[in-house]
């Protein structure tokens, strides 16, 4: 009986897969000449949560199937290892209405405040240039007092070679439990599309689980107020957080450093000291420009779902930035709820035929389980 459940289920899901039918199309890729490497063992993160958000630590190999272009697979291995997760800070822009460091900052701590102890943390910041602000590390006050210290607002927004600079220093790291936590609009402001593309596909390439924190919302919502011949400026006469939910919002986002609370209660106090300002704008191209930003952070947003689904990684865009602040628990969570888990494709991947990804499924038969692991892998 229950090799017969087994198998119905195994049936049913390749079945459901086949349906779907993949409809995401694959990132296009610019000729590139450089060497590819094969290799015949596929690592991928799997999250494992119950109804309640919690990391379930009882899956073995059986629970799981694996579905490789529509081919079910072996799974040769299936473990916890600590992760390793890397910070890229959006911290650029030449017109921004909602971007700030110190939210960016904040969000930042609260992710790393919550991971586990045996987690690898490090942190790159883009903005007029790369800069690694801090390298892997442990040491949680360490990496707190960089993020205190090494950010700082710029011009440029180089989302590419940031991309590109996560790729390099994760070459210092194990291959299995990589996460790279994206908080940026996903606007670029030096790099061609070529150059755009080939970051990406890079970044797909390299066994990468990402999260992305957007602030695309939020700016776009921004934008539009301002991009009125008047409006009121930023800020309300009313407090943005009301003071009765005040302390119900600090108590909400669990945090292990005074530091990050000091920080917390800190940022949302100064959310609460705008004033309204009226604005007559009069400078058409300002406008011009601003409605033509708009357009880019809803086309930038497409393009960073894409990416933390495609990698298995969890995506979110508020609409308010104290929703920043309880998303990145989830993301801690999501981290510190994987498996790595291990097969060698039954389609070697030297017959390629000239492809350069493949579509992957991964599901369980368990009831009450939410598994999500990467969609696609692309070799290089």
């Amino acid at each position: 009986m229950h090799f017969f459940k087994k198998w119905l289920f195994t049936s049913a899901l390749i079945g459901l897969f086949s349906m779907i039918g993949f409809t995401q199309e694959p990132t296009p890729t610019p000729p590139d000449e450089s060497v590819k490497i094969i290799t015949e063992e596929v690592k991928l993160n799997v999250m494992a949560r119950n109804r309640s958000g919690k990391f379930v630590p009882t899956l073995t190999p059986d629970d799981l199937l694996i579905v490789e272009e529509g081919t079910p697979q072996t799974i040769t291995s299936m473990r916890r290892v600590p992760a390793n997760v890397l910070f890229l800070l959006d911290t650029g822009g030449d017109l921004t209405f909602a971007k700030s460091v110190a939210l960016t900052r904040l969000t930042s701590k609260i992710v790393i405040d919550n991971l586990s102890a045996e987690d690898m943390i490090a942190a790159i910041q883009y903005s007029d240039k790369i800069e690694v602000v801090s390298d892997w590390s442990a040491d949680r006050v360490s990496v707190f007092e960089s993020l205190d210290k090494r950010l700082f607002p710029g011009k440029r927004s180089r989302l590419s070679d940031g991309l590109n600079a996560v790729v390099e220093l994760f070459n210092s790291r194990a291959l299995e439990n990589r996460h790279l936590v994206l908080i940026s609009d996903g606007l670029e402001s030096v790099a061609d599309e070529a150059a755009r593309l080939t970051a990406l596909q890079n970044i797909l390439a390299a066994n990468i689980t990402i999260h992305v924190i957007s602030y695309t919302q939020l700016e776009q919502q921004r934008g539009r107020e301002s991009s009125k011949r008047i409006n009121l400026g930023k800020g309300d006469t009313k407090p943005r957080v009301p003071e009765y939910i005040f302390e119900d919002l600090l108590r909400s986002v669990p945090t292990k450093s005074p530091y990050v609370r000091v920080d917390m209660r800190r940022f949302i106090k100064s959310m609460n000291e705008s004033q309204r300002i009226v604005i007559l704008t009069l400078d058409n191209q300002r406008l011009k420009y601003i409605r033509g930003k708009i357009l880019s952070w809803g086309n930038s947003e497409t393009t960073l779902q894409t990416l933390a689904e495609d990698t298995g990684g969890l995506f979110h865009a508020p609409e308010e930035p104290a929703t920043m602040l309880t998303f990145a628990l989830e993301i801690a969570g999501a981290i510190d709820s994987q498996y790595v888990v291990t097969y060698s494709p039954t389609n070697p991947m030297a017959d390629l035929d000239g492809t350069q990804s493949r579509k992957v499924r991964v599901g369980t038969h368990c009831d009450g389980i939410e598994i999500r692991s990467r969609q696609k892998l692309v070799f290089r």
